[in-house]
């Protein structure tokens, strides 16, 4: 017995020895040493529509015409054009597929131009309605054509016993060929919406806030109605109309940028040998340094302005809050930078904007780097 466990003892030694000459360092990472594109992974916002395309997108919306004797609903010249004779009730373009979101923008282009009247109403509408998934709760801006100014107010459906829209009026000077930029932010932990033109200095709050409950989410473009008293005699009012880059994303307040860092393969940057923590990563100079030595900046579009930066070990991926972003509506354009103790990896990287394709909230972004 004592020779056998002699042996045993001898070789798990032997077994020990041998693991310990055949095994190998484990591999460091490739050098880094310089960004060289950035590209985008996954889109943040929930519908972007430039009317560009020669007819409606079925996918996105469907004609709602109420009054189809009366009113035109056409996707032409990059834009939605409309157009009502007399009295008129809901038509436009109603949006598919309502989002289970509640914390967003809509961002959008509109204009009307009347003649006669009653005139009418057109509406940038914000809608919950969505069948058995959110009740028809809804608020909207409404746009009036008054000749030398135009008149918004706001819109509303609400349960019983909410507050509705309160101090509702605004007036901003209507010359010729001009539209006007709307906006309806909806704040997903207080449901408190909140209304606003921009005029030429600025942007114009139209009402108060409205507290607005839903589950769902979708965007309503139409004629929604005549302003003022219907008339005796049948109206001879006749109005056009028109929408354009409508969008509807995440509230920059409470949703980040994302960043990945890859390898142009899509492969990681990063180790972990022997399981270690936190990864590490390899300089220009072939020597080890944690993941946490690199930071990921976001820049203005001409880089003068820093709006966030974060440092993480959290295996190359980053969130970049946009909450003190100095920019009012998206998209934009930006830079983004890697820098490593401080010293930049290559030069800044850009992401364009180009009509509505650019940075939003919540997109996230694959840089590449060699």
């Amino acid at each position: 017995m004592k020779h056998t466990i002699i042996f045993i003892v001898g070789l798990l030694g032997a077994v020990a020895w041998t693991r310990g000459a055949d095994a190998q360092p484990a591999a460091l990472p490739k050098p880094l040493t310089a960004v060289t594109a950035v590209k985008l992974f996954e889109r943040g916002a929930l519908l972007i529509e430039d009317f560009e395309a020669p007819e409606m997108n079925s996918k996105l919306w469907r004609v709602h015409h109420r009054n189809p004797d009366r009113t035109t609903i056409t996707q032409q010249g990059g834009r939605l054009e409309l157009t009502a004779r007399g009295l008129v009730q809901m038509n436009g373009f109603w949006g598919l597929g309502g989002v289970k979101h509640k914390d967003l923008v809509l961002v959008g282009e509109m204009d009307v131009r009347s003649t006669g009247s009653p005139p009418h109403r057109l509406a940038f509408h914000l809608c919950g309605g969505d069948g058995a998934r959110s009740p028809d709760h809804w608020v909207e801006i409404l746009m009036v054509d008054q000749g030398a100014t135009a008149k918004f107010l706001v819109g509303a459906a609400l349960p019983v016993g909410f507050k509705p829209p309160q101090n509702l009026s605004l007036e901003l000077p209507h010359p010729p060929g001009q539209g006007f930029l709307c906006r309806i932010e909806l704040d997903g932990t207080t449901s408190m919406a909140e209304f606003s033109v921009k005029a030429a200095d600025g942007w114009k709050r139209v009402c108060d806030p409205v507290e607005l409950p839903l589950r769902t989410a979708h965007a309503e473009l139409k004629f929604y109605g005549n302003h003022g008293p219907r008339p005796a005699t049948p109206a001879e009012v006749t109005s056009r109309a028109w929408f354009d880059n409508v969008r509807l994303y995440p509230r920059p307040q409470s949703h980040h940028l994302g960043i990945r860092l890859v390898r142009a393969d899509g492969g990681e940057i990063w180790e972990r040998p022997g399981n270690r923590w936190p990864p590490i990563i390899t300089d220009a100079e072939g020597k080890s340094r944690k993941l946490t030595d690199l930071t990921v900046e976001l820049r203005t579009e001409d880089g003068a302005q820093l709006v966030a930066s974060s440092v993480s070990s959290n295996f190359g991926f980053y969130l970049l809050p946009l909450k003190d972003a100095p920019w009012d509506v998206y998209p934009v354009a930006a830079q983004i930078a890697l820098l490593l103790d401080g010293k930049p990896l290559g030069k800044p990287l850009r992401i364009e904007r180009r009509g509505l394709d650019g940075l939003y909230p919540d997109d996230v972004y694959e840089v590449v780097i060699q």
